[in-house]
């Protein structure tokens, strides 16, 4: 089974140009199935309105990685299971770019926690399909095991110093 899924991302910019307090507002809006290329990333104006253009990004996939597995099926199992794309933003223009799209709750949760830009989207119905196969196909749970208590040695408790008062 591919571990590799082709996505393109819908990134969208609002302009606020009556209010110059307002700086543009940059988000992802969209994942879409993609097609495999072998050219890179591209981007491409695929709407523009009075105050705001969307743009499409191809050239991205998802990876699946066996180490990640139990974090896909916490994802794909959960309430509301989410792709995540990870962007930057450029300092001195605050333009927003597409870094990786991911399924794992791990990884996401290793950039929200450096303050890099991530949002968290639909899964896709083909993504979600794929990504279900696979992890029925790569996802053994661990058996839980109960913990039992260990004896002391000489079936004595000691403290390891005097009580208060004594």
């Amino acid at each position: 089974m591919k571990t590799r899924y082709p996505v393109s991302i819908i990134v969208e910019c609002k302009r606020y140009p009556d209010k110059v307090w307002m700086t543009d507002s940059w988000s992802v809006i969209g994942v879409l199935p993609g097609k495999e290329t072998s050219t890179g990333v591209s981007c491409a104006s695929i709407h523009r309105g009075e105050q705001s253009e969307q743009f499409l990004y191809g050239g991205y996939s998802i990876e699946l990685f066996p180490d990640d597995a139990e974090s896909y099926y916490a994802n794909i199992t959960g309430a509301n299971p989410g792709v995540f794309v990870v962007c930057e933003q450029e300092e001195d223009e605050g333009v927003l770019h597409p870094l990786l799209v991911t399924l794992s709750y791990d990884e996401m949760a290793s950039y929200i926690e450096v303050d890099t830009p991530v949002f968290d989207l639909p899964v896709p119905a083909p993504v979600d399909e794929w990504v279900k196969a696979w992890v029925l196909e790569n996802y053994r749970p661990e058996k839980k095991q109960k913990r039992t208590r260990q004896k002391w040695k000489d079936d004595t408790w000691k403290p390891l110093r005097r009580p208060v008062g004594h």
